[in-house]
């Protein structure tokens, strides 16, 4: 506000409204302050309500006005959007400098400013949490509905895999050759016996090798899918402490509307 002593106004320098001394008294100051800030001209509506709590430093209303068009809302209830989305401004609610200037009349309304700022500071905290999780669950998050079953559990097995193929192969030759030299009548009998021995240790090679791909499989898809599960569960864990958070400080809000 700037004074015009010629004319006995003073004149706002943010929007030019003019006002006589007379206004500025008590309720006529803040029923202007609060006609402003109705229409969204927060900054004259701060003005006006640090004027007059330079003058009354108890007045809780305008205390409560100013937090209001220092934060660019009209009702206490606004400012929970913007704590979500994170545009709230923390200084709104530090009003170190008129909580110099008060008697012990006023302590209950910064008593409820702090807690305000002190759940706010949690809320901060579960938010940087959350956003770990996510970003955890988004890096293990299986690749498909059937939570990548497949190759992607094998990647830590490539010599149990090449002892399948291998064994296999040898398996297949192994028996190519045993019917073949069972059809010949000059073929030794010995050599059909190690054939016969040959095969049956390729086939035990390939069973163990596939039986330990799916004991792998299993306990390393159960171990992707646990980490999975709890971290979400966490997430929701999160949002939910975030919630009651809020509405802890709606509560503060309400109880701060009511005061005088």
């Amino acid at each position: 506000m700037e004074t015009d002593e010629n004319r006995k106004l003073m004149i706002c320098r943010s929007c030019g409204n003019a006002y006589d001394y007379d206004y500025f008294c008590g309720e006529n100051l803040l029923k202007a302050a609060d006609k402003a800030l109705a229409h969204k001209n927060y900054s004259a509506a701060a003005d006006m309500y640090m004027f007059m709590l330079d003058k009354e430093p108890s007045n809780v209303k305008a205390l409560r006005g100013l937090i209001l068009a220092k934060n660019n809302v009209v009702r206490l209830f606004d400012v929970t959007p913007k704590i979500k989305d994170g545009t709230f401004s923390v200084a709104t609610f530090n009003l170190e400098k008129h909580r110099a200037g008060c008697g012990p009349e006023t302590l209950g309304f910064f008593e409820k400013t702090d807690k305000v700022l002190a759940l706010y500071k949690e809320y901060l905290v579960l938010k940087k949490d959350l956003k770990t999780l996510q970003g955890k669950a988004a890096v293990s998050e299986p690749e498909d509905e059937e939570y990548g079953r497949g190759l992607l559990y094998y990647s830590s097995v490539k010599t149990l895999k090449k002892t399948v193929l291998f064994s296999s192969i040898a398996l297949v030759i192994l028996g190519i050759s045993a019917f073949l030299s069972g059809s010949d009548p000059y073929a030794p009998s010995w050599l059909i016996v190690a054939m016969v021995f040959a095969m049956i240790v390729a086939g035990i090679f390939v069973l163990a090798a596939l039986l330990e791909l799916l004991d792998r499989k299993k306990k390393e898809e159960k171990h992707v899918l646990t980490e999975y599960e709890e971290l979400n569960a966490k997430i929701e864990e999160t949002n939910g402490e975030m919630e009651r958070l809020i509405s802890e400080i709606n509560d503060v809000f309400k109880e701060m509307n009511q005061m005088e």
